[in-house]
């Protein structure tokens, strides 16, 4: 049985009309360029040292993995922890110093914008400006949302409308 398979394997080697294909780049090859051997029987050395590479190689990829997925939790959590922070300080930064505004002239929404700042109302009895205020931490920029409230003030798409209640249209 054994010397049958060695003469397969002599036989597919000897005939130059035969070919594999890479299972990485799928090219063609000439089987007598193959270290061909059967499943069954100890491995030659030298696809001993192959699969011991591929085998460190995998060690290393799934060590490195592992790093990732700890540090992409890490991040995760920090962001998650610098939202929440980010939403206490919107609510608070008008009295903390440097703010810029009156506290007493700002009316919080929260969503999609902070404040409306009625610049002047408090000091002069009298609003001086409409400002559209959103209070970002750290490297925070606008969403969506906030960029198309952003361009509507900016184009001057800003209506005045009253609504009573009871009124027939």
């Amino acid at each position: 049985m054994e010397q049958r398979k060695r003469d397969a394997i002599r036989q597919l080697q000897a005939d130059p009309r035969i070919y594999g294909h890479c299972c990485h780049c799928q090219e063609p090859f000439p089987l007598r360029r193959a270290l061909l051997f059967y499943a069954d029987e100890p491995m030659p050395k030298p696809v001993q040292e192959k699969v011991e590479v591929w085998r460190s190689d995998l060690r290393t990829r799934r060590l490195d993995l592992r790093e990732r997925r700890r540090r992409a939790h890490e991040v995760a959590e920090k962001q998650t922890i610098d939202v929440n922070l980010g939403k206490i300080l919107e609510k608070i930064a008008p009295v903390m110093g440097g703010f810029g505004y009156s506290p007493r002239d700002c009316r919080g929404l929260f969503d999609p914008i902070d404040y409306i700042v009625f610049s002047g109302l408090s000091a002069h009895k009298k609003v001086d400006a409409l400002i559209f205020l959103d209070v970002k931490t750290g490297g925070a920029g606008l969403n969506p949302h906030q960029r198309q409230i952003r361009s509507a003030v900016e184009a001057g798409k800003v209506e005045w409308e009253r609504y009573s209640l009871g009124e027939k249209p």
